[in-house]
């Protein structure tokens, strides 16, 4: 009958363990830039762009890029298209396609969340310098072979500055 009550003491320690190693983990790193999208109608349509503007003043910083993909159980796919066409304040100008995983296999949903909403994270850049400061524009829309994606609350980016020697 002890088994029973040990079980839940275990569970809390190694919650108490995760949250303590990400606490950690995160001293070496500094949020520089976050912003978030909220989709109306919460969907998504082929033609609307997102649209993002970091402004990086520090040359000298090892940064990080991500994003954040809010959806519900309405999303159809266990995976997201998204075209990112990037410009920086010089001018110069790149197009990445990246595909994000949401789903295990089995159809279980990856993230944070309940069954009303899950967000999952991305690493879209990691341990970037910046060659100049100023703006840059992150201009990103979905490349799914659907007009509307259905069960989309929202897109964010954000830009963390991270110490070279833990990258």
């Amino acid at each position: 009958m002890t088994g029973h009550r040990i079980l839940p003491a275990i569970r809390k320690i190694r919650l108490l363990l995760m949250l303590m190693l990400a606490g950690l983990a995160s001293c070496n790193q500094s949020l520089v830039y976050e912003e978030n999208r909220e989709m109306p109608g919460i969907n998504w349509h082929k033609d609307s762009l997102v649209v993002f503007a970091p402004a990086i003043e520090d040359t000298s910083n090892v940064l990080n890029f991500g994003f954040s993909f809010e959806h519900n159980n309405d999303y159809p796919y266990s995976n997201l298209w998204l075209f990112i066409d990037v410009k920086g304040p010089g001018g110069h100008q790149q197009t990445d396609t990246m595909e994000f995983f949401l789903a295990e296999p089995d159809g279980r949903w990856l993230g944070r969340g309940d069954d009303d909403s899950r967000t999952v994270n991305w690493l879209y850049k990691r341990g970037v310098k910046m060659r100049q400061p100023g703006t840059y524009s992150f201009v990103v829309r979905q490349g799914m072979r659907r007009d509307r994606l259905d069960g989309v609350r929202s897109l964010s980016m954000w830009v963390e500055k991270i110490d070279p020697e833990t990258r």
